[in-house]
């Protein structure tokens, strides 16, 4: 680990964000938002319209009915928004992670910022989906978007959830 001069000359040793180099922490993210993602299947796939936003998400980027949205879009958009969530999470938390206090942390990973960026990233996908994609992408969905929406909530906050236990979990074994 490489040191630097403070403003008095003396030598301190760099501190990385989260106890961890930046690399590392966006690895660990990703891993904890794919392996969130994989998750996700289980929820989404046992409720009646459960995977429907991943068909709206696809039809927002083809321009398409989410009907006509082919499984494997649904798929691939339902994974890589699990991922970018996840790196979204790890943005917020590794730039909270200097200005909020770090006083707790479970396993290196500060708590307050952690708990912000899940609970603020969970808001988010639960929020971006019902307010955007499904007005503007629903299509011959949309009149079943409060049922949709209900679903998508739980999913998000199941999405959220995972993510709050897993990722102190990963960070232990990396």
């Amino acid at each position: 680990m490489t040191g630097w001069h403070n403003p008095h000359g003396h030598r301190e040793q760099e501190r990385h964000v989260l106890d961890y180099p930046i690399t590392q922490w966006a690895a660990v993210c990703v891993v904890a938002g794919a392996v969130v993602g994989l998750l996700l299947n289980i929820p989404m796939v046992t409720q009646d319209r459960g995977y429907l936003p991943a068909y709206v998400a696809g039809a927002g980027l083809t321009r398409a009915d989410p009907a006509a949205v082919s499984r494997p879009l649904a798929v691939a958009v339902h994974h890589g928004t699990a991922l970018i969530a996840a790196l979204l999470y790890g943005a917020v938390v590794a730039g909270l992670s200097f200005v909020l206090p770090a006083a707790l942390s479970l396993n290196g990973v500060p708590l307050i910022p952690h708990l912000v960026g899940v609970s603020g990233v969970s808001a988010f996908i639960y929020y971006f989906f019902a307010r955007i994609a499904m007005p503007r992408f629903g299509g011959s969905v949309r009149n079943d978007a409060d049922e949709i929406i209900r679903q998508w909530a739980l999913t998000a906050f199941i999405f959220g959830t995972a993510l709050a236990l897993f990722i102190p979990v990963l960070v232990a074994w990396v």
